[in-house]
């Protein structure tokens, strides 16, 4: 959903009441030690949503202590950027951006390419030539406009079929109807173009789990980045969607196998979106943490055990915002608690096993 009531601000008073926030959270307390987190082997991150960004200080002021990277969460989605075509707001966007900046951690944009989120008038197009111009001006556009500010960019997301058992291995959108499997190539070479310092990514789900379906994933992944390669576009890193779910267990052979095929092909990996979707779990607040914290700890240690990644972030920070509430609320009522941090901002389990994997 766009954010209009906050058209009025600019860049400038943005970064002004990060600044302020930032004094008035966190300075108090410990001026060095709040203002810069210890610094990890593995960079940790979380996904920050703008409006959050604006209204919460003291879930913002989570962010300020505990993370090295800070990121938008849909804010350089392009329903979000490019809502009218040829109309680019980069509000949101830049004030999370530029909120990293300023405390000088890192950021990371996501995403370029998806098959949602998009606004009417893309969703519309027929005409091949039409899609391929269209995308090309978009990442030309927006990697352009954060050249230098973003080191690291998921080109495409989610492009990989939910079953590719089932009816092909690619996921339907306005991009492969209208180019094909081309528009990946199209997408990887004009962010190489626009953003030609910046590390490149391919994001996905379901890459870790036990099963014949995720199995059948994590070679489209493969397929995919082989693809690339033999085309002559640069990919540098797999962005590996760490939504955990208790009905799909974590395949620590399979995965550890995946990450060592990427390494053979000179591929990093990145763990991101990570959380644990507890809805089916007892309504118990001890138990399900106990449970979300054993399955993020197999599944780190499949990975880190493997090769270590280039970061670990999480799809928010604390239970207080979460898109599974909305979407797969607790079915006997609970509040759902899939993040580090409850959400009275409080560590949970899942966060002393994360530190863990993290420490030096």
């Amino acid at each position: 959903m766009r954010q209009n009531s906050v058209k009025n601000l600019t860049r400038r008073s943005v970064l002004a009441g990060a600044g302020a926030l930032t004094a008035a959270t966190t300075l108090p307390v410990c001026a060095p030690a709040q203002t810069m987190p210890r610094k990890h082997r593995v960079p940790f991150g979380a996904a920050l949503e703008y409006q959050h960004f604006l209204e919460d200080s003291d879930y913002t002021a989570l962010f300020v202590e505990h993370c090295d990277m800070i990121f938008p969460m849909n804010a350089l989605k392009w329903e979000a950027l490019q809502y009218n075509q040829g109309e680019f707001d980069y509000l949101q966007a830049e004030g999370i951006i530029g909120f990293a900046e300023h405390l000088d951690r890192a950021t990371y944009g996501h995403t370029f390419v998806w098959y949602t989120a998009l606004p009417d008038w893309v969703q519309s197009i027929t005409s091949a030539r039409q899609a391929k111009k269209v995308l090309i001006n978009h990442i030309h556009n927006v990697a352009g406009h954060f050249a230098g500010s973003v080191p690291a960019w998921d080109v495409v997301n989610e492009v990989i079929a939910h079953d590719p058992r089932d009816k092909g291995e690619w996921r339907d959108s306005v991009w492969m109807r209208t180019l094909g499997l081309s528009h990946i190539d199209i997408a990887f070479a004009a962010a190489a173009e626009a953003a030609p310092n910046a590390e490149l990514a391919i994001n996905d789900y379901d890459l870790g789990s036990v099963g014949p379906r995720c199995q059948a994933r994590r070679e489209a992944m493969l397929t995919l980045v082989r693809r690339l390669q033999d085309r002559g576009q640069r990919i540098d890193s797999i962005g590996m969607q760490g939504h955990l779910d208790p009905d799909f267990p974590i395949d620590q052979e399979g995965l550890a196998r995946f990450i060592r095929e990427l390494q053979s092909l000179g591929v990093g990996y990145r763990i991101t979106e990570l959380d644990v979707n507890d809805w089916k779990l007892p309504s118990d607040r001890y138990v399900r943490d106990e449970f979300s914290a054993d399955m993020v700890d197999q599944f780190l240690d499949a990975a880190f055990s493997t090769a270590l990644p280039l970061s670990l972030s999480t799809w928010g920070l604390s239970d207080r915002y979460t898109w599974l509430s909305e979407v797969m609320p607790h079915r006997k009522g609970a509040k759902n608690r899939p993040l580090p941090f409850d959400e009275n901002l409080q560590p949970k389990p899942m966060f002393d096993v994360i530190q863990r994997y993290l420490a030096v």
